[in-house]
């Protein structure tokens, strides 16, 4: 037997041999994402009378589609949202929901979750909305964060997680709200970040970052509304050129450690309605041109 022959020889015989296993494979479904969620209720402790005790369960007669904090869509009938805010759960989350592949809404803020981020969560790629707010999730912030190239919104406000801020959160494109406020964050701001021009709300308040803002850093976030830094190391001069960031509402420096004199400029944004600059070492006047404050 020539070499030629031998080897469609050993070719055919790995694919009948794999053939079974092949048919056998499914793509992902309703029963994947079943799955998922009930790892999420094996990780959670809750008292006897939760809703979730018998609503969330293999042997209901109803679709998973059709549990407490579940919403499938109209298309796939796949879990696309999960809405479990306020719900005293207290627990981790299990690697099984990276299989929850067309997830775009999650929302379990104001709970007691605490520990990592499983890294199986940078699997689902269509997310746009996520809100932790109000656990007790801690460690790094995870990097992968900014792999969701869909993300509208993210929310990590008053949790535990420490360290630096990645510089591919620069790569959410799509982002208009980041939140990540009282957590322990060091370092300075990714100066990415000041390039996401579709940016609404901008917050970090409350954490121990430090560094300078880059100047004229409203020539990239034209949509700018809200921008809270207070509380925090940041130092340097005020940053000039803040009558680009026109729709600006509400912009809150206080408790760092900025120099030099209040750009007079801050009176053209007309549409300003909070302003806190207190606890700094700034000084100068600002001529007001609005009526709002």
């Amino acid at each position: 037997m020539d070499r030629t022959t031998l080897f469609h020889f050993f070719t055919a015989f790995l694919f009948l041999y794999n053939f079974p296993t092949c048919l056998s494979r499914t793509p992902p479904n309703i029963t994947t994402d079943q799955s998922a969620l009930l790892a999420l209720k094996s990780s959670i402790a809750f008292p006897p009378d939760h809703i979730l005790v018998n609503n969330w369960t293999a042997t209901t007669p109803t679709s998973v589609c059709d549990w407490v904090g579940v919403t499938c869509g109209k298309l796939h009938r796949r879990v696309a949202a999960l809405d479990l805010p306020n719900m005293g759960l207290i627990g981790t989350t299990p690697p099984h929901l990276g299989n929850l592949s067309f997830l775009v809404h999650l929302d379990i803020r104001n709970n007691s979750f605490y520990g990592d981020l499983p890294k199986e969560l940078a699997n689902i790629r269509r997310l746009k909305y996520i809100n932790i707010y109000l656990n007790n999730f801690s460690g790094q912030i995870p990097q992968w964060f900014g792999a969701f190239p869909k993300l509208v919104h993210l929310n990590v406000d008053n949790n535990s997680f420490s360290g630096s801020i990645p510089q591919d959160f620069g790569n959410l494109q799509s982002l208009k709200v980041l939140k990540m406020e009282f957590n322990q964050f060091t370092g300075s701001i990714p100066p990415t970040i000041f390039n996401i021009s579709s940016l609404e709300v901008l917050a970090f308040t409350g954490n121990s970052l430090s560094g300078n803002l880059p100047a004229h850093m409203c020539n990239y976030l034209p949509n700018l509304k809200g921008l809270y830094l207070s509380a925090n190391e940041l130092e340097g001069h005020f940053p000039p050129g803040l009558q680009e960031c026109s729709k600006l509402q509400s912009l809150s420096l206080s408790i760092n450690q900025f120099t030099g004199r209040i750009p007079s400029e801050i009176g053209n944004l007309t549409m300003l309605k909070g302003l806190n600059l207190g606890d700094n070492s700034l000084e100068g006047k600002i001529f007001l041109k609005f009526s709002h404050l």
